[in-house]
Order: C-alpha cells, then structure tokens, then sequence
C-alpha cells in the first residue's frame, strides 16, 4: 500500500513540474507587446526637441542667457500637460531631420511646413502655426526684388539654411544659395546689408518680428522686409513615422491649447500681439512655388 502511495506522490509531481516547465516556456517564447514610441517617451520621462536656437522670435538666447521663443515655450507647455520634461537640443535646421531619424531626438520645431514631399516621410502634428514666405532685402531697394510673381529672383544672392523650403524656392526660382550653418539672425542680416547676399527668404512673420530687432539692437544693419509674399505654409512638429502613438498625444494637447487659448496668448507674446494659430486670410492669390522636383 506504501509502496502505491509513493508512486501516485511520485507521478503527480512528475506531472506538476511538467506543467510548470510547459508554461515558463510558453511565457518566454510568446511574443511581448511592442513598445509604442510615446510608450518609451512617458518610460524615459523626458521628450527630446530639437531647436535652432537661433531664430528670433521662435528659438533663441534672451539677454539673460536663457532659450525662450514661441516654440519654446510651446513645447513646454506640452511636456507639463503630458507629465513629461522637455529637453531641448540644440540642432540647425540642416540636422533636424536626420536627428529625427537617429533617434537622438524625438521630435524637431523649427517653422518647418508640413509639406506633401516631408510627410511621406515623416509624421507632423495638427498645424500650431500658419504663416506665408516672405523676404528680408536692402533698406535701400538695392537688392532689386520687388516682382511679385519672383520672377526678378534670377541671378541674386539667397542667404540660408541648407534643405530649407525657402532655399529650394530660391533655387527654383534661379536664386545663387549661399549657405549658412546655425548662425544668428545678425549674422544672417548683415550680409544682407554688406551685399555678400541680396536677400533672406524665410517665414514672412518671423522675419518681420527679427528686422525689427536685429535693427534696433545694430543700428549699422539696413534692411527691411521685402513687400512680396508667396507659399502660404502649416507648420508642425515634426517626428518619426514609426508608428502614430506620439502624434496622437502631440495632437490631442495641441487642440486643446488652440481651444483654450494657451496658443494664441504664445502667440501674440512672440509676434506683437498677433495670432497665427488660425489659418490666415487673403493668400488664395499670391503665388506659389512647386519645388517637390528639388532635392
């Protein structure tokens, strides 16, 4: 009887470990739950931007040494409403995109247009700013570019950032590039000035908001906006495509700035009072610059 009883404790313990060894290896061999890419942001705690810091009134050192701007301080306000520190890195717009792609940051601001050619590429956020190109020239109309079609562009000088929208226009439109690294606005406009270059094409409100700094801070720098305006634009921040989980939270926080009225107080903080968060009106007819055949 002892000897039965030894055997059944025997091969119900067999039995036992049997089980458990089948579902340890059933544990361990079942695929886990992809880690979307807000997943990793809220696990790390900190979402990475890359900015110019350069680019007043949108990314730049004030004269206490600290980074503020209208993209600044946009994405701040995201991190908190998201329970997320914001780390800013510092990243001229020629790298933004491939810091995107590397990794090494999780999303880049810089005024950049989600356009056609850019959003096969990469995801962008629900539009945080709407604006039109326009044009930094000499105060004394030397630059000669006054034709609204941009036709008189041909043979100029075009001061920028390399890969930009602007550039590709200028170069479109038979504009000389003459490429800068991550410089300042005054370095920018000074050339512009000296004649090393003719113009600055950039985003119209941006630049309106620097000419007026730039010239009151360097007396010695003569250069206005330009009257012609061209390629209405949607800004966005721009992420990677890898899957829609951060372009979700990003969107969601944005709509409700916008509805709120966070975004337009930012806004007119950094542009005199003006509210560009909402489509602008009267741009059906200035003209329009395809440049989807320009790399």
């Amino acid at each position: 009887m002892k000897k039965k009883l030894l055997a059944s404790l025997v091969a119900l313990g067999a039995t036992v470990l049997v089980g458990c060894s089948t579902n340890k290896a059933t544990e361990s061999t079942a695929p886990s739950a992809e880690a979307t890419v807000w997943d990793k942001v809220q696990e790390a705690g900190v979402l990475k931007v890359a900015t110019p810091a350069t680019l007043y009134p949108t990314s730049y050192y004030n004269d206490d040494n600290q980074l503020v701007g209208y993209e600044i301080d946009m994405m701040t306000e995201i991190g908190e409403r998201l329970g997320v520190d914001v780390e800013f890195v510092e990243i001229g717009v020629a790298e933004a995109f491939t810091s995107v792609d590397s990794g090494k940051v999780d999303v880049a601001v810089n005024n950049f247009d989600s356009t056609p050619e850019r959003l096969e590429k990469y995801n962008f956020s629900v539009p945080y700013k709407y604006s039109v190109g326009g044009m930094i020239v000499r105060e004394d109309g030397s630059s000669g570019i006054e034709a609204a079609d941009l036709s008189d562009w041909t043979g100029k000088k075009a001061g920028g950032g390399a890969g930009t929208q602007y550039m590709k226009i200028a170069e479109k439109q038979g504009a000389e590039p003459v490429i800068y690294d991550n410089v300042t606005n005054d370095v920018y406009l000074r050339d512009v000035s000296t004649g090393r270059t003719d113009f600055v094409p950039n985003d119209y409100f941006t630049q309106v908001i620097a000419v007026q700094m730039i010239t009151e801070k360097f007396p010695d720098i003569k250069v206005k906006m330009g009257t012609v305006k061209y390629n209405p634009t949607e800004q966005g921040i721009v992420m990677s495509k890898t899957d829609e989980s951060l372009k979700e939270k990003l969107d969601e926080v944005i709509k409700a700035m916008q509805e709120d009225g966070t975004m337009k107080a930012i806004s007119e903080k950094y542009y005199a009072g003006q509210d560009l968060t909402q489509p602008l009106e009267d741009v059906d007819n200035i003209p329009v610059i395809d440049v989807s055949d320009i790399k």
